[in-house]
């Protein structure tokens, strides 16, 4: 009798030991599993963050064609509006200069400075090498207020052809937009810019604008002075075709 108590006793035991070790285990595996989301939390983080900077260096990436080189190549002309500041020297600065149509402005001490045809940098060179003979290492800033002299034509098929000004960096997507974009006449794919070129020849620089649309084709960069052509498409064709026919028709009737 005491034999199969004890052995009762002996199998409750082990059971208990048993459940314990199971508890211990599944303890053990949640801890891991606990840690693993852990590490995997932690490096989602660091990924995310990693892409943050992705993303801060790629909006950076798209911005800086907007505004790099316009006012380190542009050359100014008569209209644009600079300002003039001389660190610490404020008889010096001059605020809301507009170049007249000599290309050339006034200055304090220094007389007449030819501002047209020029960058800012070279401008502001000039500035500094002539006012070191009054000033001790002169610090000279020159901001473009307001651009005027930058023009773009576009002509052709377009809602509305003409004269505009740049006052930044600017595609052919965007100078097309400016003017009302492409009617249903104009020829998409055999766009031209007109660039005029140093020894005074044309370059003539296709865009085809349904490529670009796409994302088959990179827009182009405009600089002053280039013009956009869009040509007729057949309907155009067509249409001055019927239009002529037309005329014809109600001519014989005239003379008739």
């Amino acid at each position: 009798m005491k034999s199969k108590w004890f052995n009762y006793f002996s199998l409750a035991t082990l059971l208990l030991l048993l459940t314990a070790s199971f508890a211990l285990a599944q303890g053990g595996d949640k801890t891991k599993q606990t840690e693993q989301k852990s590490d995997q939390n932690t490096l989602s983080e660091t990924q995310r963050q990693a892409l943050r900077r992705e993303d801060k260096s790629e909006v950076e990436a798209a911005v800086l064609p907007y505004i790099n080189n316009f006012f380190t190549t542009t050359r100014l002309g008569p209209e644009d509006v600079i300002n003039v500041d001389v660190f610490d020297k404020p008889n010096y600065s001059r605020p809301n200069i507009t170049i007249p149509p000599d290309g050339a402005i006034s200055y304090p001490q220094i007389g007449r400075v030819m501002v047209a045809g020029r960058t800012i940098p070279e401008i502001e060179k000039e500035l500094r090498d002539r006012l070191m003979e009054y000033i001790i290492d002169p610090q000279v800033t020159v901001q473009l207020v307001a651009s005027h002299s930058q023009k773009i034509f576009i002509v052709g098929d377009v809602a509305t052809p003409g004269i505009y000004e740049m006052t930044r960096r600017m595609s052919v997507t965007e100078a097309l937009s400016k003017a009302g974009y492409v009617t249903r006449y104009g020829n998409k794919k055999k766009i031209h810019v007109l660039r005029m070129q140093p020894n005074g020849d044309t370059q003539a620089l296709p865009v085809n604008m349904k490529n670009v649309e796409q994302g088959k084709e990179k827009d182009i960069f405009l600089v002053p002075g280039d013009t956009v052509v869009v040509p007729g498409n057949i309907f155009k064709t067509i249409d001055q075709a019927l239009g002529a026919a037309m005329i014809a028709s109600w001519m014989r009737v005239i003379v008739r």
